[in-house]
């Protein structure tokens, strides 16, 4: 094992860098027209007519509406990670208006100038009604939805009791703004049929086989005449794992055209039409004796859907199970009805937004108390998940607490709010804890061992961004015994064995368990053709006594070897296939609860004045299990960190309350982390092999990274000024 565990560089980065790496919007096909979707600028209502009698005699090649599109199928229900995603209200089947930026029209022309402007001559009367948005008033008329991935509600013990036994109560009311993906690459579908009715897209996604599977049961198209392809993506973070309605109108004009169509959106179509992180408002109760042990909790969580969908933020979902409370620990989630698309998850959906409120009350509590904050959570950790009962597989919560604190300098803290300064500068430090969900999901994957020694990996799993590529061809290069640069890695295609999504921090645990468990079986073949091949170098042996390396089979006691490319010649084989069919037992199904945990330190600096906050310093200590590369891991907490501290200080999407409309839809008005934004962040990995996480010890990692930042800055901005703010993000006003 020597590239497992080792500081690659990613295997793809030369081609990323210099422009050669090909992602979907730059495919060029020839003879394909360019569509652009006409939307509502209204939220609520619906369409009294609509003339493109302009559209159609100017440029356009095509004009499809409500009036001239074909039927399609609904979309599968209910919603989970293994089926394919699908929003509720499909585009352009019937008059009704649900949100602003809804499809009422796709245009179609030679080019994509002449599609847009053939769109702006489209004219199209609504009659409107006004917009429900969310707010704290219209969140009293929340309802109980019906379950979407984990039961909505929860109760172990009596929660209520036992918060009112504590010596110290504290209950508080945590909100969270609206939030949008913003990924660097659009959106962009390239959507091709074939003569024989088989249908070829080019896609951004983060799940070709539900892709695959959503387009087959929407479209009444056979799966097997589908293929979905994504070889690189520019970012996803779980809102690319939905098919969205531009993937459904681009096929469905493919086919009426009979000519490749392309469709890309705009920036401000995607805050409209491609999902959002949902805003929640959250009211957590806790109760402790006086030492700081809870004996009690209660979590309950308000978010938004769409009219049309039941889309939840478990928010309250991570206080099922990472702290302990002697009375009892309770839950639940409320959604409202409201005029604007259907959410989806964005890194790290419910965690991210759920330790918002639990580790902000956690803080509050230790105030009250008069206990440092960690101290408070070394004493309520556990090693049995207070939700299920059943032991944790690894936590070391514990590791991560003390060495994150030892690496951060906790001890020289001064408790006392405001008693930190440099300079002109009020100086705060806050830190937070995190548990994450670890996911186990089937994959499969293909090894090929060449004549020649290399190898080729295939399985149907994507290229975030995150080093998929690299990581992969270390496993295998470790089960096979060669060197890493002697393996390729082909993703991206439903032709490659099927792989579950990219999202929950699952695809180096269960799509890399299957390519293990793939090139074993190659390893095996060959080692079976020395054992008992032609001109069998190791006949008489057992398989227990040879071991590879440097591309090799060896027998230890003779000290002798065979490479592959030898044994394959000797046996007339072009190459070996090894198939690896991962299909572990799901996580709640386990004897074991897995969870990836982490605790991280914040320094922030305040301008007393101005009420500006800044990052100073950030220290993040993190058991994901077995590091199959550190260097890529690293990148991993890096962009977790950017993407809580946007959580903390900068991001938020307003809806307008009379017309339902977000109104930042650019990078312009709406604010994201820059490098002036971040300083030095010190990464820390403190977990252990977890074997019933998976066969290769690792557990979820990249969102994980994104828990509980917001809360640690939100806690050093308490400690630095005395102000405690409670509704994210934390800007200047609210400091103020």
């Amino acid at each position: 094992m020597n590239a497992v565990g080792q500081p690659l560089s990613r295997a793809e980065g030369r081609l990323k860098v210099s422009g050669r790496a090909s992602y979907t919007a730059d495919r060029r096909f020839s003879g394909a027209a360019h569509a652009v979707i006409v939307h509502s600028p209204i939220a609520n209502g619906r369409i009294l007519s609509i003339d493109t009698s302009a559209a159609e005699n100017a440029c356009a090649l095509a004009v499809f509406t409500h009036l001239n599109l074909p039927r399609m199928n609904p979309t599968p229900k209910p919603w989970s990670h293994l089926r394919p995603h699908g929003q509720g209200h499909l585009p352009l089947q019937d008059d009704s208006i649900y949100y602003a930026g809804q499809p009422v029209a796709l245009v179609v022309a030679a080019t994509r100038d002449q599609a847009a402007h053939a769109g702006t001559l489209i004219q199209v009367e609504y009659e409107e009604s006004p917009p429900i948005v969310f707010g704290r008033d219209t969140a009293k008329a929340a309802i109980d939805p019906p379950q979407f991935l984990w039961p909505v509600a929860s109760a172990v013990g009596d929660a209520e009791r036992g918060i009112a036994a504590g010596a110290v109560r504290i209950e508080q009311t945590y909100s969270i703004a609206d939030r949008h993906h913003n990924q660097m690459e659009p959106h962009a579908t390239t959507a091709m049929w074939d003569a024989d009715g088989s249908l070829t897209l080019y896609e951004t996604t983060q799940h070709l086989y539900g892709t695959r599977e959503l387009i087959s049961i929407v479209l009444g198209i056979p799966a097997e005449k589908i293929t979905v392809i994504c070889e690189y993506l520019g970012g996803g973070f779980g809102g690319k794992a939905y098919v969205w309605p531009h993937t459904l109108l681009a096929s469905l004009a493919a086919k009426l055209l009979n000519r490749p169509v392309h469709l890309q959106l705009t920036r401000a179509q995607m805050y409209a039409m491609v999902g959002h992180q949902a805003a929640t408002i959250q009211t957590i109760a806790l109760g402790a004796d006086k030492s700081g042990k809870l004996t009690g909790i209660r979590h309950d969580s308000i978010s938004p859907s769409s009219m049309f969908d039941n889309y939840i933020e478990y928010a309250a979902l991570s206080t099922r199970s990472l702290w302990s409370a002697s009375g009892g620990i309770a839950t639940n989630h409320k959604i409202v009805h409201v005029h604007r698309n259907t959410p989806t998850a964005m890194r790290s959906p419910h965690e991210a937004l759920g330790h918002w409120a639990l580790e902000g009350a956690m803080d509050e509590l230790a105030y009250a108390a008069g206990i440092d904050p960690v101290e408070l959570r070394l004493r309520n950790d556990t090693e049995i998940d207070p939700h299920s009962g059943r032991p944790f597989s690894t936590r070391a919560m514990r590791r991560c607490l003390i060495e994150g604190a030892a690496r951060f300098g906790w001890e020289k803290r001064s408790p006392e709010p405001r008693s930190m300064r440099e300079g002109g500068y009020l100086i705060g430090q806050g830190m937070a804890s995190a548990i994450y969900t670890h996911w186990r999901w089937p994959a499969k994957a293909r090894v090929t061992l060449d004549r020649d020694g290399s190898a080729l990996v295939e399985i149907g799993t994507h290229e975030l961004g995150t080093g998929t590529y690299t990581v992969l061809r270390q496993v295998a290069a470790d089960a096979l015994g060669v060197a890493p640069e002697r393996v390729t890695v082909r993703l991206g295609d439903t032709r490659l064995p099927p792989s579950h999504a990219s999202i929950g921090s699952a695809t180096m645990a269960n799509a890399g368990a299957s390519v293990m468990l793939a090139a074993k079986a190659a390893r095996d073949k060959a080692i079976e053709l020395a054992l008992t091949g032609r001109d069998a170098p190791f006949a008489g042996t057992k398989a227990d006594d040879i071991y590879v390396g440097d591309g090799m089979l060896r027998l230890a006691q003779r000290n002798v070897g065979v490479t592959y490319a030898e044994l394959l010649t000797r046996n007339g084989l072009p190459h070996l296939i090894g198939d690896g069919n991962y299909d572990p037992v799901p996580e709640a199904e386990g004897p074991k609860a897995v969870f990836s945990f982490s605790a991280v330190y914040a320094e922030v600096r305040v301008d007393p004045e101005l009420g500006l906050v800044r990052l100073r310093r950030f220290v993040g200590a993190y058991d994901a299990g077995r590091i199959i590369n550190p260097k890529t891991a690293r990148s991993q907490a890096i962009g977790g960190i950017i993407w809580g501290v946007g959580q903390a200080l900068l991001e938020q999407s307003e809806t307008d309350p009379a017309l339902g409309r977000f109104l930042n839809r650019n990078y312009s008005g709406y604010l994201v982390p820059s490098n002036a934004d971040i300083p030095d962040l010190d990464v820390h990995f403190v977990g252990d092999f977890d074997a019933d996480a998976s066969p290769l010890g690792a557990k979820g990692l990249g969102e994980l990274t994104a828990v509980s930042v917001a809360p640690a800055i939100a806690n050093a901005v308490y400690h630095a000024t005395g102000k405690r703010v409670r509704d994210l993000p934390i800007t200047v006003e609210k400091v103020m």
